[in-house]
């Protein structure tokens, strides 16, 4: 039975040793990959430093043009947003690791109605991607925590970063992104009409978890006196429901703008600015950050 045992032990000692030295290799080629993901964590958790982010998912992503708004409002401006279903455990987490390294004066967050709902396929597990950036800020091991991811990455190093490795040899082996963007990515393409596009529709009850990380990240920009405005850009097709009723709501009680284009004119209903119905395309976005630009102006003095 000791032999056994002093076998074990020694199999494990050596899957961890050479879990270690294995994830110092990829820990380096992370830092140096320029896949879209990976390039612009890392921009955003040790090099942004505009006093102007804006923070979301996909739709934020895609939709705000940081030259366009920063000539109007006169102040660097930055795009934090990243596709997919980033939802609002995603956002406090990557909001905790900024902080610790500076504090922007203000932050716009497009919100979604991922990061209030109990939409499918939208919970912790989204939160993987910042398991590369462990023991930087308690917010962000919190959320990590919740999602069961942080003890794994803390035991092999390398499960930090099983589900980006494809993307971290890509963006070793050619140049994906580009640091002049300052986060902003085009989609390029007009949405296909031939079809008739229904409203999106999100038939989901109130997550009250969802909403607890929501005023947590609330009371996180409190905390830095950082200026917080919640957004929702357009959509192509509309309908009369509730959709913003919550945002609008927790905004109010917070003292926080809101500004509502889910339905906006010039915009909604309008193909040639959309590549998909929850998207707007290059044209779109442009057009969108020169309209949002003006009317943050009314919020943002010269930072």
């Amino acid at each position: 039975m000791k032999t056994f045992l002093i076998k074990v032990l020694t199999i494990l000692l050596i899957i961890l040793a050479a879990d270690r030295a294995f994830s110092l290799v990829v820990k380096a080629l992370f830092k140096t990959t320029t896949t879209t993901d990976e390039y612009k964590l890392n921009a955003v958790t040790y090099q942004m430093n505009a006093p102007v982010i804006f923070m979301g998912s996909s739709r934020c992503h895609h939709h705000y043009v940081p030259s366009i708004i920063q000539d109007t409002l006169k102040t660097p401006v930055y795009n934090a947003g990243l596709w997919g279903l980033r939802n609002i455990y995603f956002q406090y987490g990557l909001l905790c690791n900024i902080l610790e390294r500076y504090t922007p004066k203000t932050i716009c967050l497009e919100v979604h109605p991922i990061d209030y709902l109990a939409t499918p396929f939208s919970q912790t597990a989204i939160t993987g991607s910042l398991t590369p950036y462990i023991n930087i800020s308690p917010g962000c091991d919190e959320v990590l925590k919740v999602a069961g991811l942080y003890y794994k990455s803390e035991i092999f190093e390398l499960y930090r970063y099983n589900s980006q490795f494809a993307n971290i040899v890509a963006g070793n082996l050619s140049t994906r992104t580009l640091a002049s963007d300052k986060g902003f990515k085009p989609l390029y393409g007009k949405l296909d009409t031939t079809f008739k596009i229904t409203p999106e529709r999100f038939p989901f009850a109130a997550d009250s978890a969802k909403i607890h990380y929501l005023q947590a990240f609330i009371d996180k920009c409190k905390e830095k006196h950082i200026q917080l405005i919640f957004l929702f850009s357009p959509f192509y097709a509309v309908e009369k429901n509730h959709i913003v009723d919550i945002p609008d709501s927790i905004a109010r009680k917070n003292h926080i703008p809101f500004i509502n284009h889910y339905n906006l004119a010039g915009f909604t209903g309008h193909p040639e600015v959309y590549y998909d119905f929850g998207h707007l395309n290059e044209t779109g976005a442009k057009k969108y950050s020169a309209v949002i630009a003006s009317e943050l102006k009314r919020y943002i003095k010269n930072q």
